[in-house]
């Protein structure tokens, strides 16, 4: 898998992502984000951090952009701007190939080794299994269930993860 920066040449890619019902499942009920919606500022928002070395990362087959996966983030935390936090998107044909956990240890391997960062989290709805079996694979530990901060209304188990819990604990590398 290969991660690059999401581009505005990735429109058409994250509309058919969000056209999903199961991959909007556990983010909007399986309501779909439109066009309209990625061209009034959701697609800005997801490159609001294009020059900073988090962001929103868009995930392909390989390094020539092959096959469109989905997309990656590492990006302030909702519940906490002072720390980084891991989240993912994927097609329904990328599931269950272990690219979640794939994507999700790049980044956390950038987050440790590369920007020195002292604890990422993560958060998802307490029955999304899959994205929590993947948190857990990462090792990270579950912080407890709260309101998610921008859509009160909204459950959300929070899980993360310290440096030193973390392979790349001692490393530098690069994303």
């Amino acid at each position: 898998m290969w991660l690059r920066p999401v581009a505005e040449a990735d429109l058409d890619a994250l509309v058919s992502l969000d056209a999903d019902p199961e991959v909007m499942r556990y983010i909007s009920g399986g309501v779909p984000n439109s066009r309209e919606d990625y061209e009034r500022g959701l697609l800005a928002r997801m490159r609001a951090h294009v020059d900073q070395p988090y962001g929103f990362f868009s995930a392909f087959t390989n390094p020539s952009e092959g096959e469109y996966l989905g997309w990656f983030h590492l990006r302030p935390s909702v519940f906490d701007e002072h720390m980084l936090e891991l989240g993912y998107r994927l097609r329904r044909e990328a599931w269950g190939r272990g690219l979640a956990t794939e994507g999700s240890r790049t980044l956390l391997d950038h987050a440790f080794g590369t920007l020195d960062q002292t604890v990422v989290d993560a958060c998802a709805l307490p029955v999304n299994t899959a994205s929590i079996a993947v948190m857990r694979k990462l090792g990270m530990t579950y912080v407890g269930t709260f309101s998610h901060p921008r859509v009160t209304q909204m459950q959300v188990a929070r899980y993360w993860i310290h440096r030193s819990g973390h392979p790349s604990a001692g490393s530098r590398g690069a994303c």
